[in-house]
């Protein structure tokens, strides 16, 4: 009898996503946010910036305050 891991590729299929769902959810999300795509990446480019940055800064903070 082959080991379970062997057999899960081949539920495995090439697409990365179902391509009707994410279309689907891509229209949802664009309906709701109602920006534009250059809106969007620029908005979701800063957040994914914004946030190592902000936790960096916390780091750095809270080292100077107590010392290392």
């Amino acid at each position: 009898m082959f080991p379970l891991p062997l057999l899960s590729v081949l539920a495995h299929h090439d697409e990365p996503g179902d391509p009707v769902l994410l279309s689907w959810v891509l229209h949802l999300f664009y309906s709701v946010v109602s920006l534009g795509y250059g809106a969007v990446v620029i908005v979701l480019g800063t957040i994914i910036v914004v946030i190592p940055i902000a936790i960096m800064a916390a780091y750095f903070t809270q080292r100077a305050k107590y010392g290392s």
